[in-house]
């Protein structure tokens, strides 16, 4: 027989009971579209949420300190601890070096000062933040809208964030905030209650001191994709430095006499301009004699996540097409019962062994091909349902809709591939037993 007869004869048997042919297929295509669904989410996860993180600059930033930084004692609170090496201050000319490299696109000392802040009659507690001109083309300022930038270093003017705005509840319009004006209150020292530190009352020599500014800008910014930007109210430079507040670290340097020690700054940020120059900047920081933090340092961690999620939903979607390989079995099992005759026959008009194999690895394939074409159209539809709801859930964390699923061609191809293959390996036993039919036997039976 041609191969042309042995796949005619193929589709023919599978025809004759067509209902029993489309469970079947059925069933490798639940098999194969979990398969791919699971194989594109895990692809989808680690390709495409990691570009988000790497084009929000995430894994561009860096937090240089003269102390040490330890960022495991709390999950999002920095808490910085004296070291016994050699402290190097953080100064003006250490910036301007560091700025001078090559690798490095911008570096400014942190500014941040504890305030609460009022607005059309409502408050809530945030940080201030000082943030230089340069940083107009960088994320997430590249985000500001509705509002712009200031144009100088002492404009009387904030940026907000969007997450403030929803933490204070407000629910105007972002437009009709550009222009009002922001009430900023402070807490300072109050020299004439320094006397009743003393006192019965023992009331603390602070008080309030309030900064009114105007809005310039609203940074569409997200509780996941900013960094150190996501969260706060921003401000040019020279206009935070004349907003007075109560350093509690240059406080604690002065009980401990070490006022100077650091240097004239906290903290430094730095941005490099591509994620691969990250750990050659950190060294050479860190050879420098500066403490070093960088969520990029995180990125690997991520990766290995990924890659185990990628194996994790690539054995789950295993799972359900061995499932549909025990059915593809049964099927074939059943039709040598019902065509022992005609398998007879054909052996005894002189079809060999082999041919009849090759009758039934078609009949399969043509099986694994039909549910892997159905089975990856119906995970595609099915993923793209779901990564909408996930957006729809999620999209606080995120700047923009993320593809949780990676359907690329290749996907594609190999699911439908792989279904033919594990449908053909599934029909080697109904293939063996069918080729091993005596026709002798099988005629005298009919």
């Amino acid at each position: 027989m041609k191969i042309s007869d042995i796949i005619l004869l193929a589709s023919d048997n599978l025809k004759r009971n067509i209902f029993r042919t489309a469970l079947t297929a059925f069933g490798v295509a639940v098999g194969i579209g979990s398969l791919s669904s699971m194989i594109s989410l895990g692809k989808g996860v680690s390709t495409n949420i990691s570009k988000q993180m790497e084009s929000n600059d995430i894994f561009t930033g860096l937090t240089m300190s003269s102390r040490s930084m330890d960022f495991d004692g709390y999950s999002n609170k920095t808490i910085l601890s004296d070291d016994k090496k050699q402290t190097v201050p953080l100064s003006d000319s250490t910036i301007k070096e560091i700025l001078s490299w090559e690798e490095v696109a911008t570096a400014f000392p942190e500014q941040i000062k504890p305030a609460t802040i009022n607005l059309e009659g409502k408050s809530v507690v945030t940080n201030i933040k000082a943030i230089p001109l340069e940083m107009n083309g960088f994320y997430p300022f590249t985000k500001i809208n509705p509002g712009s930038f200031y144009t100088s270093e002492s404009e009387p003017c904030v940026i907000m964030s969007k997450i403030v705005l929803d933490k204070m509840g407000i629910t105007t319009p972002y437009d009709s905030l550009i222009g009002k004006n922001i009430e900023i209150i402070t807490r300072v020292f109050d020299l004439d209650k320094i006397d009743l530190i003393t006192s019965k009352k023992k009331q603390l020599p602070v008080k309030n001191d309030t900064t009114i500014l105007k809005i310039k800008g609203i940074v569409q910014t997200t509780s996941f994709s900013a960094g150190i930007f996501n969260d706060g109210i921003f401000l040019p430079p020279m206009t935070c430095s004349f907003i007075p507040s109560i350093d509690l670290r240059n406080v604690y340097d002065i009980i401990n006499g070490e006022q100077g020690k650091y240097g004239k700054y906290n903290t430094v940020h730095i941005r490099v301009k591509e994620y691969a120059m990250l750990k050659p900047v950190k060294l050479r920081l860190e050879e420098k004699g500066f403490s070093v933090f960088s969520i990029g340092d995180k990125l690997e961690d991520f990766e290995k996540i990924f890659f185990m999620l990628d194996t994790v939903m690539a054995v789950i979607g295993s799972i359900a097409l061995i499932i549909s390989i025990f059915g593809i079995v049964n099927t074939l099992i059943m039709a040598i019962y019902e065509r022992r005759k005609e398998i007879g026959i054909m052996k005894s008009l002189g079809a060999t062994a082999g041919q009849i194999k090759m009758i039934f690895y078609f009949e399969a394939a043509i099986i694994g091909f039909g549910g892997g074409v159905f089975g990856v159209l119906c995970g595609k539809l099915i993923s793209q349902a779901s990564g909408k709801i996930a957006n729809s859930q999620l999209g606080n964390f995120f700047d923009s809709n993320i593809e949780y699923f990676s359907f690329s061609w290749e996907i594609v191809f190999f699911s439908i591939l792989f279904s033919v293959l594990v449908s053909v390996i599934a029909s080697i036993y109904p293939a063996n037993k069918a080729s091993k039919i005596d026709p002798l036997n099988a005629l005298r039976r009919e």
